[in-house]
């Protein structure tokens, strides 16, 4: 009996050990979009759910809860002779108009369930929205 104990114990031991090896293996760094241009040790990503949206004519303002479990607000201003879609991805690809299809369900109102990566670069630039819409 002693020595089934032993083994189940040892069992036991192996697959936490198994199982913390393997999630901690799984945390990956976001690799960035090709067409940002600031460097990856100046750059930092924010990947997570939206929580608040607010778009207005020259204006987008974001909440958005990480994975990682903070809470980030982001605001992106623009030129009247600008369009925001130039500091826009979706899913790190060039955002073009007709998308706005895929994460608004009308002007100004997000579709529920649409994730988001900010990009961030420490040089004082614009940040770059990255959407992420709900795979149907």
């Amino acid at each position: 009996m002693r020595r089934f104990l032993v083994v189940i114990l040892g069992l036991v031991t192996f697959s936490v050990i198994a199982t913390t090896a393997n999630s901690e293996a799984s945390i990956q760094r976001l690799r960035p979009p090709s067409s940002l241009t600031c460097s990856r040790d100046h750059l930092t990503s924010y990947q997570g759910r939206i929580l608040a949206y607010r778009r207005s004519k020259n204006i987008i303002f974001l909440r958005v809860r990480t994975d990682e479990a903070t809470t980030e607000t982001f605001t992106l201003k623009w030129k009247a002779t600008e369009k925001a879609e130039k500091w826009f991805l979706l899913r790190g690809e060039e955002f073009k108009p007709e998308d706005w299809k895929l994460i608004e369900s009308a002007p100004g109102k997000l579709i529920a369930g649409t994730r988001m990566i900010v990009w961030v670069c420490d040089d004082g630039s614009k940040p770059v929205f990255d959407w992420r819409p709900k795979e149907k």
